[in-house]
């Protein structure tokens, strides 16, 4: 039903955009048990299936958003329903007793515990935009995850296009070519208490609050969160009359553009647009997947951060509202968990696509989120399966793009400990976290979780002192690296007779020791539960047959890599050439050819060697043992 506009239950007509209304639902447990519900407005209509109510701001081609209902305030919150002032006394279970319930403007989700026998009832605060259709109907109801919770749905039509009333004097407009110039800040008084800003060309200026004066040492106020009738801050990225961009943006798209006239360094203390700007990132190659920026400043059919964009399509655009919700957005840091490291401020707001992991090797249950509530689920969003993935190059396994949803889940058999923690408890991984490196950045434990932005960031993280710790902003913009990596790695290539560089395996170092791989003698460690790391990475030199790439059967002319054995480094499930996935994440590059027929890994035992049988590097492996036994 929708509160104040009418009967209970009865449909609202002649509704009109830019009208904030009160939709109001009862929720009944009529169980013997308790029930927490995640309950989500979605609403339907006109062209438009079921679709989660956006919340905080109106997206584009959404007749409905999820409003603030305090005046011409902007106040996103949630309040409490007291049981005294539900709008109905009883509910159909004649046994339930009603508790609070809660009230939600501008956002969406509103978290329910209801004890057995029990009724309360949900509000939320929508507003009809300029793409709500004169004279359609729309309905609105509630699920819970993907199931419609049951009772009535609320139905609302809007009314008729009003005539257009002109005042005397008035006339109606005609469009032009040339739009006004748009004003642009003035660095050199954006730290006053007004910012000046000049149109080019006009002779007209205007001055506008976009900084607030701050204590020494304090962090400036973010022209984002700052509202109210005493502030301009809208105006510094929205246009009423003369925007050329969606969202009444002032620059036109990418969404970079409106992003770039403050963080390019004179606006914001960030300094955004050198990450794509930077003489020393390479330019993006689709060719062969030799990614080093999201290509955000490109131009794209991007319609908006909460659509559903990415399901099951090829779309490979990222502007900025894919990551980030600036309305929303704070310096909240992420925390580590048991599954998983949260959500930071900077991508607070930003949808994602959450999961329920089955069997190991198979792709997880996808469910795109008005909000990500792990970091990793914004990453899911392109980078799982619940997008259309890049096709596969048969000539060319190391350039594929992969589920990550399928490498990353739990139940494998090794993986990198994004949404868990790994497998892996013996006593050498604890001193290989725990061990130095000449690129070191972070120490985590055998029970830590990691962040995707941990070896997919900001590669200046590991020059600046001191050392940034796991939880700092490790944006992901950028890097010279492929892969947007934080450092380099040596994936695609072979070695060439040349000795030893530690350079070609930082990104490993960045959490763990090098001792081990710079000690050639094969003896037993305690740092690695495998001896020959040191002699397979600076002792074969000279042994092997054959060109550099990884991907051509029989290649490597001089000292091993990391990812020969460790091809696929997210996770072993997806291993290449019908191999058996495998513990410590071995699974063996496409240049490591069989031994009759054979081609296979098999790990210690607290009783027996494990062994390898494989041709590397024109070296046969006949069950080659290694004596790496387990340490608990």
């Amino acid at each position: 039903m929708v509160t104040d506009h009418g009967p209970v239950d009865a449909p609202l007509d002649a509704a009109q955009r830019f009208t904030v209304y009160r939709v109001r639902f009862q929720l009944v447990n009529d169980a013997d048990t308790d029930a927490t519900l995640a309950p989500v407005l979605e609403f339907m209509g006109g062209t438009a299936d079921w679709t989660a109510l956006p919340m905080v701001d109106p997206e584009h081609g959404k007749p409905f958003y999820g409003a603030s209902d305090d005046g011409r305030v902007f106040n996103a919150r949630r309040t409490t329903i007291a049981a005294g002032d539900l709008s109905l006394a009883q509910a159909t279970d004649p046994l339930a007793k009603p508790v609070p319930g809660g009230a939600s403007a501008g956002l969406n989700l509103v978290a329910v515990d209801l004890p057995a026998h029990s009724f309360t009832e949900l509000e939320f605060a929508v507003r009809a935009t300029g793409d709500a259709k004169w004279g359609a109907q729309y309905r609105f109801r509630l699920v819970d995850g993907s199931t419609q919770l049951p009772g009535v749905e609320a139905e609302l039509t809007m009314g008729a296009k009003p005539a257009l009333d002109l005042s005397p004097g008035q006339r109606k407009g005609t469009p032009v070519d040339d739009p006004v110039p748009l004003y642009k800040l003035d660095p050199s008084v954006a730290s006053t208490d007004l910012s000046t800003a000049t149109s080019p060309g006009s002779g007209r200026t205007a001055t506008y609050a976009l900084a607030r004066p701050v204590a020494a040492n304090a962090t400036q106020d973010s022209p984002h969160v700052s509202y109210g009738l005493a502030s301009d801050t809208c105006a510094s990225c929205h246009a009423a009359h003369d925007a050329q961009g969606l969202s009444l943006l002032r620059q036109p798209d990418p969404q970079s553009s409106i992003c770039f006239t403050c963080h390019d360094g004179t606006g914001a203390s960030s300094d955004v647009q050198s990450d794509w700007s930077s003489s020393s990132i390479p330019a993006n190659d689709p060719t062969t997947s030799a990614w080093y920026s999201h290509p955000a400043t490109s131009a794209s059919n991007h319609q908006s951060a909460l659509d559903n964009e990415f399901g099951g399509t090829l779309n490979r655009h990222s502007a900025c509202a894919d990551c980030h919700q600036p309305h929303l957005a704070d310096a909240t840091r992420p925390v580590n968990s048991v599954g998983g490291w949260s959500a930071s401020g900077a991508i607070a707001g930003a949808s994602g696509v959450s999961v329920v992991n089955g069997a190991a090797g198979t792709a997880p249950a996808y469910t795109l989120r008005t909000t990500s509530t792990f970091e990793y689920e914004l990453c899911f969003k392109c980078h799982s399966g619940f997008t259309e993935l890049s096709a596969q190059d048969p000539a060319h396994p190391s350039r594929w793009a992969l589920d990550k949803g399928i490498e990353l889940n739990p139940a494998n058999i090794s993986y990198h400990p994004v949404e868990a923690a790994g497998k892996n408890k013996t006593n050498a991984m604890a001193l290989s976290l725990a061990g130095t490196s000449p690129y070191k950045l972070w120490v985590f434990a055998i029970n830590d979780t990691i962040r995707c932005v941990n070896c997919h960031g900001d590669s200046t993280a590991a020059s600046v002192v001191p050392k940034p710790a796991a939880d700092a902003t490790l944006a992901d913009h950028s890097s010279p690296n492929r892969g947007i990596l934080i450092a380099p790695y040596l994936d695609r290539g072979l070695k060439p007779r040349a000795p030893y560089a530690a350079q070609d395996f930082a990104l490993c170092y960045v959490c763990h020791a090098e001792a081990p791989m710079v000690d050639d003698s094969g003896d037993v460690r305690t740092d690695t539960n495998f001896s020959w790391h040191g002699y397979h990475l600076s002792s074969i030199s000279g042994n092997g047959l054959g060109g550099t790439s990884i991907d051509v059967p029989g290649a490597g002319p001089g000292n091993a890599t990391c990812a020969e054995c460790h091809f696929r480094i997210h996770g072993s499930a997806l291993a290449v050439n019908g191999q058996v996935p495998a513990t410590g994440l071995v699974n063996f590059a496409p240049n490591v050819q069989t031994m009759r027929g054979v081609l296979k890994f098999v790990p210690a035992t607290p009783t027996s060697m494990g062994t390898c049988t494989l041709t590397c590097h024109g070296k046969a492996h006949q069950a080659y043992g290694y004596d790496y036994p387990p340490t608990p």
